[in-house]
């Protein structure tokens, strides 16, 4: 009897403890709703300070276990329908019922669930969504501040006039701490349709099959958020009228920047697994492009420049007068960020394969401020910024004539005409070629070689200075000073006479 009165005065007093904090937290959390307002008004109002947008909440309902409010961001304060509302339930900590449910027993602030108002503004959406809410979060906001957020998407259907969308869903997951210096997310989707007629009444339809969307992200010391993106597609398919099949397959877009002690890196990487139109298969290209060394305090001041940019760009009568002057600050600052930290500029390589063989293109430049110069640093030439280029083109003939020929036969031609015309194409552009010393053609490659330092330039084992080398690219002054033609590259086959 004992055991048993000791036993019910536990659950009781736990009972007592988390209904108290529970209540505690809920209290907590409607005290941090004006200040929570004002921040995000204060963020608004300073990176669009032109816009009429303002953010609020209204019919907060505190429980003891659980608060239901409205989240309302106002987007014109003279059109009181243009606005858009979430509703939040939200149930308190250290305990939130809707968290054990899940099995999740760890002490959080809050968990939220939260969905789109069926309001002006979103009434299309919530049309093609039969009328629910598009898209629903759940949420959990730890006591240090720090939230993880799972967002379902719900597929649509939608038709209207000659215009039809469809979309599987999705789904994302979402970590973001506290000071929103930390940001990871992955999102997924199985498949989006989109058909509509263009201006000559065809049918125009695009697919999007497995996109796959990923970002690890931290805040750096040089004010530029490190880390990795990657953005896939299982397939892409274009086509006009059922016909003009445009296949793309396997498709991946690949970030990533870090930093060393003094400087940034960063290096993107597209790859397509295969390219294929009404059935004939061009192949697969890849392109790596990386820069070393940018140097970090430069980043810093030119972070911290366009920060303040944006904002008066916003707040400057004459708008795009402004913006085009970021545009060249933007260059001027990446440029001196590169020559200060002596960067290198690689690629490694960017390149088409087929069925008969492998194009590649390789580049390695690297950047230095020259040694003396009276000129302003942000105004020197590209040519003077270099300090050497290595260069190396290799395209196989037979790969060429493959390519040459898988577009010929879209323009219509058989294949043996197709064929023909690009053995035609091939040796014309090979003469040109080597003609104009940009090319040398060896064992059946197409291939370039060049290197540059020191204002010394060597072109396939051919040495030039600087200002003789920029001669050949007169190409009519070349031609006319040697009385040469160069040779035709046809365009269409002339038929042999029957």
């Amino acid at each position: 009897m004992k055991k048993s009165s000791l036993t019910i005065s536990m659950f009781a007093l736990l009972g007592a403890a988390w209904t108290g904090a529970s209540w505690y937290t809920g209290k907590i959390i409607e005290e941090k709703m004006p200040a929570l307002t004002d921040n995000i008004n204060h963020k608004i109002s300073s990176y669009l300070p032109r816009q009429d947008i303002k953010f609020t909440y209204q019919d907060y309902h505190r429980g003891i276990f659980s608060t239901k409010v409205r989240y309302v961001l106002q987007l014109n304060q003279d059109k009181t329908a243009e606005k858009i509302i979430f509703i939040e339930t939200i149930d308190h900590g250290p305990f939130p019922i809707s968290q054990i449910k899940k099995g999740y027993l760890l002490p959080v602030m809050a968990s939220v669930h939260s969905t789109l108002e069926n309001t002006p503004v979103l009434e299309k959406i919530f049309t093609a969504n039969q009328g629910e809410s598009p898209l629903s979060a759940d949420s959990r906001v730890s006591y240090l501040g720090n939230h993880t957020s799972v967002i379902h998407f719900s597929p649509i259907n939608y038709e209207y006039q000659d215009t039809r969308l469809t979309f599987s869903g999705g789904m994302m997951t979402a970590h973001l701490s506290n000071d929103m210096n930390n940001a990871d997310f992955t999102a997924q989707s199985d498949a989006f349709t989109f058909i509509t007629q263009n201006d000559l009444k065809q049918t125009e339809t695009l697919n999007l099959k497995g996109l796959t969307l990923s970002s690890v992200n931290h805040m750096g010391k040089f004010g530029v958020f490190l880390g990795e993106e990657k953005i896939a597609f299982k397939e892409i398919l274009f086509n006009v009228n059922d016909k003009n099949n445009i296949n793309l397959n396997g498709i991946e877009f690949y970030h990533k920047t870090n930093e060393l002690d003094h400087a940034l890196n960063t290096e993107l990487n597209y790859s397509l697994n295969d390219l294929n139109i009404d059935g004939n298969d061009f192949g697969s290209g890849k392109l790596f492009v990386s820069l070393e060394g940018i140097d970090g305090q430069t980043i810093k001041h030119f972070m911290e420049m366009i920060k303040n940019k944006t904002i008066k760009s916003f707040k400057a009568e004459n708008n795009d007068e402004f913006l085009n002057t970021d545009q060249k600050d933007i260059i001027k600052n990446i440029w001196q960020a590169a020559l200060k930290g002596n960067a290198v500029l690689k690629i490694e390589p960017l390149s088409w394969k087929n069925s008969q063989g492998e194009g590649t293109f390789n580049l390695q430049a690297q950047m230095k401020i020259p040694e003396s110069t009276t000129t302003d640093p942000q105004n020197l030439s590209l040519a003077s910024g270099i300090k050497k280029i290595d260069a190396r083109l290799n395209i196989p003939v037979v790969m060429l004539k493959e390519l040459m020929t898988q577009i010929s036969i879209l323009q219509g031609n058989s294949q043996e005409e197709s064929q023909k015309l690009a053995d035609q194409q091939v040796q014309s552009l090979a003469k040109l070629g080597k003609l104009l010393k940009f090319t040398t053609l060896e064992n059946d490659i197409i291939g370039s070689q060049f290197y540059f330092e020191n204002h010394q330039i060597d072109l396939n084992g051919q040495k030039f200075s600087s200002q003789s080398f920029s001669e050949l690219f007169n190409m009519a002054g070349l031609l006319n000073s040697e009385q040469q033609t160069a040779p035709e590259i046809p365009s269409t086959i002339t038929p042999a006479n029957p």
